[in-house]
């Protein structure tokens, strides 16, 4: 939307190395000196909250940040994220033009579960009366649950798969695709879209289709996608920071993550081995990670990621020696890098994966950027 002039405002979450990647403006990050001065001013109204109703939580305050952010800097359009479901989280506060959910996996259950009906359900709260939602997978338990909630609300359900028509010309591994792409409203053919790995094609068909109702929704879109496409950059998702050995980092913070990882790592490398590094947050599906990254992993480095989440982090060596030939423990996690270098045969590749926490630490062995 930035390549059509408009003055875009995006918050998401979390952070990879800074909070202020959570609040941008056409790609450009808040400044550590305007989000502390931002706190600061808050701070009063922070206080008043705690006193009222109790203490609101740290992704509360982000979100009163971005949003006071963006009414000063004039933005036409936000671009926001959920933290965690939808009916109580903070951004629920908004009447968006479009609402959209890429997928539902079974994750913070012990918030939003047990089911993944009850998932959807939670997540399924961002819709608003009359509003147009879009989603982007085609799980039949959440398919009924989004389809009931906007009957309910008289809100046009979009299902992506059946209005984006995206055709693979090239595959090009982790150097992404070339793509002919084709909604209802816009169309591009021989576009290079450099995210690798199948699931970002299933994020993108969402994309679309919510581009389509940002342009009926009175913003229309006239630009051709293929520049906007072909700059695009994801730190942190099927990354390769270095190349001899290859390293590749993903993060894969969750059972539905990591088995798209693996798929896409299956379809780019069918038959090669790696070392995989993995540190991941005491409420993760340990198990049911470890067994989606089993294929072609002859080595297991467990490390702990930084903060009071992983705290028992020890018990996931239980749970990986099933899954892999051979599993080595190194809290640290520069150790646990270091220990994969060490390992690695010429033939094979460095997978770290995990929770953000893990990443952040790994990532800045290998780039500053």
């Amino acid at each position: 939307m930035s390549g059509e002039g408009y003055r875009v405002g995006v918050f998401t979450s979390p952070h990879l190395h800074s909070y202020c990647e959570r609040i941008r403006i056409n790609h450009q990050l808040i400044t550590a000196d305007e989000l502390w001065s931002l706190i600061n001013e808050l701070r009063p109204a922070i206080r008043e909250c705690e006193q009222a109703v109790g203490n609101p939580t740290e992704f509360e305050i982000l979100t009163a940040l971005a949003f006071t952010y963006f009414e000063r800097q004039d933005i036409e359009i936000a671009v926001i994220e959920t933290g965690m479901g939808g009916i109580y989280d903070s951004t629920n506060v908004v009447t968006p033009l479009v609402t959209a959910i890429t997928n539902v996996g079974l994750d913070h259950l012990q918030y939003l579960g047990p089911t993944l009906e009850d998932v959807a359900y939670n997540k399924a709260g961002i819709i608003k009366p009359g509003v147009p939602m879009v989603y982007g997978d085609n799980d039949p338990v959440v398919h009924r649950v989004l389809s009931d909630t906007c009957s309910r609300q008289d809100s046009p359900l979009i299902m992506a798969t059946n209005t984006v028509e995206i055709t693979r010309v090239e595959n090009n591994g982790l150097e992404g695709f070339v793509l002919d792409l084709l909604t209802p409203i816009l169309a591009a053919r021989g576009v290079r879209f450099p995210l690798p790995g199948s699931y970002q094609l299933e994020n993108l068909a969402t994309a679309m289709a919510i581009l389509d109702q940002v342009h009926q929704g009175g913003f229309p879109i006239n630009t051709s996608l293929a520049g906007s496409l072909s700059g695009l950059r994801w730190p942190g998702r099927m990354e390769r920071i270095h190349q001899h050995p290859e390293v590749i980092l993903d993060a894969a913070h969750n059972l539905h993550g990591a088995q798209g990882l693996a798929r896409a790592l299956e379809e780019i490398y069918p038959r090669r081995n790696r070392v995989l590094v993995i540190g991941i947050l005491d409420d993760k599906d340990g198990p049911g990670i470890f067994k989606s990254l089993s294929a072609h992993t002859r080595l297991c480095i467990l490390t702990r990621p930084e903060g009071n989440r992983a705290d028992n982090w020890l018990r996931r060596y239980e749970q990986a020696q099933p899954a892999f030939p051979q599993v080595y423990l190194a809290e640290g996690i520069e150790q646990a890098v270091n220990r994969a270098l060490e390992e690695v045969k010429a033939s094979e590749y460095i997978l770290i994966t995990g929770s953000f926490m893990t990443l952040d630490r790994a990532r800045r062995m290998f780039t500053q950027t």
